[in-house]
């Protein structure tokens, strides 16, 4: 399941990758990294905290959130602005109790050069058409589970 999860969520990413670049003639493109890291917890790790739904979201947005205001600082320079944004990041989503490691690699990236907002939601979408497989294929198994806990709809009383 983990092999067959991953390569269907990233056809289907690197489609929507190419048909972003080939409508916005190359101004947009769905940035890839950070979502290679999210299908590796979400098919490997079905139960760990940090693949659940919740965190995978809400993490990425207080990571692109941290960036963008990181962006708005005119004197700090790049190299500030990448030690920053993962510290911040980091902090920010332990102090809130959702912890999602690839949330580092998004703010690493997104800090590293300047991103239009429309880049950012793009990347959500990415965030949350990986979480929406991951819940399908995931779930097609009876071996597993995802999402787990208080995030499962499937089996509420698991």
């Amino acid at each position: 399941w983990t092999f067959v999860g991953v390569w269907i969520t990233h056809v289907i990413l690197s489609w929507l990758d190419y048909f972003i670049i080939s409508q916005t003639a190359g101004e947009y493109q769905l940035l890839m990294g950070p979502l290679g890291a999210l299908t590796t917890l979400q098919f490997n790790l079905t139960a760990a905290p940090a693949s659940q739904p919740r965190n995978a979201f809400f993490s990425q947005v207080i990571a692109l959130s941290i960036c963008h205001f990181l962006h708005q600082i005119q004197d700090l320079d790049r190299w500030h602005r990448c030690a920053l944004a993962p510290a911040i990041v980091a902090a920010t989503t332990a102090r809130l109790g959702i912890i999602h490691p690839p949330a580092g690699a998004t703010a690493v990236l997104f800090s590293y050069d300047s991103y239009k907002p429309e880049d950012m939601i793009i990347f959500l979408g990415g965030i949350a058409i990986a979480i929406f497989t991951a819940v399908v294929i995931n779930n097609l198994s009876d071996k597993r589970q995802y999402p787990s806990g208080n995030w499962n709809l499937l089996h509420p009383h698991a």
